[in-house]
């Protein structure tokens, strides 16, 4: 999927038309598979069949057995459940995927904002400054549907516009449509609307555009390039499409009819990614993603990648799969343990995106109070980049598959990565959720959220130098910040502050002993 799965369960095909159940992790750059009882799984390179797996010698990938799944005992061949290449293996393959794709357009925004933000780092106030652009007001993009002649259209065009636009949509079981999402979670800042065209049926089978043996990709931007190809030939005006300032359209989405039939990362497996330009006008696409429609519709992937395209919001997840970055309380990471009903967007990727009602500094002696899903934030900062934000998350309403209730405090690096789990000064995530329970299980890749990660009463009440976790920057200086008497969730949440003074250096303390 384009979007980070964690335990999910795909139904994959053999050249002989069996078919295997198995569990994943990870993602369209790193996934690892295995059986239901938990043997690790790859797809043989020269069978096409799916056989058990083992280690390779220096533990840097799995080499295939001879044994194809449900054909013998997998403990008869020695291998052990649950096996694992090395974390700096699974990172360096997954990277080096991430790279050998280029970047996409919406990256391209995101390193220009962050070099801005280097030349900024010298400035008098030490705050985050506001968006230099900020995702507010009518945004539109185009959402292409795709059948093919052995596979016709599954699920009516009008749907797909009312999954897309409807205010109040709730087909499928899902809560709101995407501009719904948008609306909520932007504070009412952002409209979001897609047009959404008839079904263009592609030129060749769908096993043309699915075949394993072309390059991941290729058929898939062929394909898209057909039906933009139509849409051109019927007259459609492109220039109700949005497009940044270099008329780069900010978002193509794509259905196909049918279900995937694909294994991992082959032919149409759904991904987000760029193609060679496409010009209409004066505008032309770039970023795209693409999925199967199956028989239903779902918001989660479809918010996540629009979340890329349309807000430039970077994925708070580890493509390497060795740990969890914001797990579940973020749509930018593992978006919550409903599709129907993604979480919202974290409060560090809302304030990037000029989404905030209120956004209080934070000082000694005040006594704060946060609403939860009103985009009410706090923020304590030690430079342009380097900051801790906080946020009430309550499980009610967009948030009812949250892990955990409670005051979310976010410590943020714009110049991280949450590719980096290690927790120091050089590696550690761009956005991480300082976890009430101290365990740190989101970097340990222990679980993607549990119920004592967030902040509350009567236990977790209190954040400063000396708890665990701590409220240190990531040079391991105080940060001033010390909050307490943090009240029990709830729609409103409140907590009060105090100053730490921070220590003279030894010799000024002498200097002023001699004076």
């Amino acid at each position: 999927m384009a979007m980070p799965f964690s335990g999910k369960v795909f139904t994959f095909t053999n050249p002989d038309g069996t078919q295997v159940q198995l569990r994943g992790w990870g993602s369209q750059y790193h996934a690892v598979f295995e059986t239901l009882d938990g043997f690790s799984v790859l797809k043989d390179p020269k069978s096409g069949f799916y056989h058990y797996a083992r280690l390779s010698e220096d533990k840097s990938h799995f080499v295939s057995t001879a044994a194809r799944v449900g054909e013998v005992n997998p403990r008869t061949l020695g291998v052990a459940p649950g096996l694992r290449i090395r974390p700096a293996a699974a990172k360096e393959r997954a990277l080096a995927a991430k790279s050998a794709e280029g970047l996409r357009r919406w990256e391209v925004r995101l390193l220009k904002k962050r070099a801005a933000l280097k030349e900024s780092a010298q400035t008098a106030s030490p705050d985050p400054t506001p968006p230099s652009k900020a995702i507010v007001g009518n945004y539109v993009g185009l959402c292409l549907l795709i059948q093919f002649p052995d596979v016709p259209a599954t699920i009516p065009q009008q749907e797909v516009d009312d999954f897309c636009n409807k205010p109040g949509y709730r087909g499928y079981g899902n809560n709101g449509s995407v501009r719904d999402y948008f609306r909520e979670v932007s504070g009412n800042k952002l409209d979001y609307t897609n047009r959404v065209t008839s079904y263009y049926t592609a030129k060749h089978a769908r096993a043309y555009y699915t075949d394993p043996s072309i390059q991941y990709g290729l058929r898939a931007r062929e394909l898209i390039a057909e039906a933009l190809n139509a849409l051109v030939a019927s007259g459609f005006d492109f220039r109700v499409l949005s497009s940044d300032e270099n008329g780069y359209i900010y978002a193509l989405n794509v259905f196909y009819a049918g279900h995937r039939v694909n294994g991992w990362s082959e032919g149409l497996w759904p991904h987000a990614s760029s193609m060679a330009p496409y010009f209409v006008g004066n505008k032309h696409f770039f970023d795209y993603q693409i999925t199967d429609m199956t028989d239903q519709l779902s918001l989660q992937t479809f918010c996540h990648e629009n979340g890329h395209m349309l807000c430039s919001f970077p994925d708070l997840y580890d493509y390497g799969y060795e740990s969890s970055g914001a797990g579940h309380f973020c749509l930018m990471a593992f978006g919550g343990g409903d599709a129907k009903n993604p979480v919202q967007v974290g409060a560090y990727l809302k304030n990037a995106a000029g989404w905030a009602s209120t956004l209080t500094h934070l000082a000694p002696g005040l006594t704060v109070s946060l609403k939860a899903g009103e985009n009410d934030f706090a923020l304590h900062a030690r430079s342009q980049n380097e900051y801790f934000i906080i946020e009430n998350r309550q499980q009610t309403g967009r948030d009812h598959e949250l892990p955990d209730a409670g005051l979310a405090i976010w410590h943020v690096d714009e110049w991280a990565s949450n590719n980096y789990e290690d927790m120091n000064l050089d590696m550690h995530y761009e956005c991480s959720l300082e976890q009430a329970d101290g365990r740190f299980d989101l970097e340990r890749r222990a679980n993607s959220g549990d119920s004592e990660d967030l902040f509350g009463g009567p236990l977790m009440t209190r954040f400063n130098k000396n708890t665990n976790p701590n409220s240190r920057w990531w040079n391991g200086n105080f940060s001033g910040l010390d909050i307490q008497a943090i009240s029990a969730p709830g729609p409103i949440m409140t907590f009060t502050t105090a100053q730490e003074k921070t220590p003279l250096n030894p010799a000024v303390y002498q200097l002023l002993l001699l004076d």
